[in-house]
C-alpha cells in the first residue's frame, strides 16, 4: 500500500499529515510533520507513546532528554515515552520528517510552558 497524504492539519508552528489510517495495527500511527520556517515545537512529553523519527529534508535542532542534535535528512531518532524533546527550525525552509508512533492510543502530549 502506497501512502497518500490527503491534507495538512495546521498545529501553528508546525502542520502534519496523517498517513495509512485506519490501515495500522491498533496502537501505531504514522505522519509526515513539517516545521514551519523559523519556527519551534515547544518542549514537551509523551506520556505513552514511543515516536520514531525520520528525517527527509531541512536541517534543524531537535532536542531529546538531556542531548540537542542538528538533525538532517537520513537521520534516525528514537524518542521514549516521558522523554523530553523539542525542535528548533531556524532556517527559511520547513523542516520535514516521516513520525511512527507506536504505543499510541489517541493523543497523549504533555506541554511544558517555558
Amino acid at each position: 500500500m502506497r501512502a497518500e497524504i490527503r491534507e495538512f492539519i495546521d498545529r501553528g508552528t508546525y502542520r502534519k499529515a496523517p498517513l495509512f489510517e485506519g490501515e495500522l495495527p491498533k496502537g501505531s500511527y504514522a505522519q509526515i510533520v513539517e516545521i514551519k520556517p523559523k519556527q519551534t515545537v515547544p518542549k514537551h512529553y509523551h506520556e505513552r507513546q514511543y515516536e520514531l523519527f525520520y528525517i527527509i529534508s531541512g536541517e534543524a535542532k531537535l532536542g531529546i532528554g538531556e542531548k540537542e542534535y542538528e538533525a538532517k535528512p537520513g537521520d534516525i531518532y528514537l524518542v521514549k515515552p516521558k522523554t523530553l524533546h523539542w525542535v528548533v527550525n531556524e532556517r527559511e525552509e520547513p523542516f520535514k520528517l516521516f513520525v511512527v508512533k507506536l504505543n499510541y492510543f489517541g493523543e497523549d502530549s504533555v506541554w511544558l510552558s517555558d
